[in-house]
């Protein structure tokens, strides 16, 4: 269970690094978004920070991916990034595209709210785990 713990703590960086960490990337939540300033606005007041406590969250997370899971440097110490900015702003993010930026009904079957999609997996789960 400790390995499934760290292997999805793990994919959840890397993943989240892609929407939020690397602005050139092919996902970045930029690529998607059509008024960029308001998503941002909007996104650090649901986050309830600033857009320079979000950059610093963004520079931990990438450190994190860097150090020790794309190349596993000499650094003897890991400090595992805390999941809650994350969760929040992916959350955020998923809210947004299904409420702003669909087109064509592409997200047809996408369950309306991420916390609802969340929720189900998250207790799915737990209860795989807990047995």
């Amino acid at each position: 269970m400790v390995n499934a713990n760290s292997n999805f703590l793990d994919i959840s960086v890397l993943e989240w690094c892609k929407l939020f960490g690397d602005r050139r990337g092919k996902h970045h939540w930029r690529k998607v978004v059509a008024n960029q300033e308001a998503f941002l606005e909007a996104l650090l007041i649901k986050l309830k920070t600033t857009e320079q406590e979000f950059d610093a969250y963004i520079e931990e997370m990438r450190i994190y991916r860097d150090k020790f899971i794309a190349h596993l440097d000499t650094e003897k110490i890991m400090h595992p990034p805390k999941m809650r900015v994350a969760r929040k702003s992916v959350s955020f993010l998923y809210d947004h595209l299904l409420s702003n930026e669909q087109q064509d009904d592409c997200f047809h079957d996408a369950p309306k709210k991420a916390s609802k999609f969340y929720g189900h997996f998250a207790r799915l789960g737990k209860k795989a785990y807990s047995k």
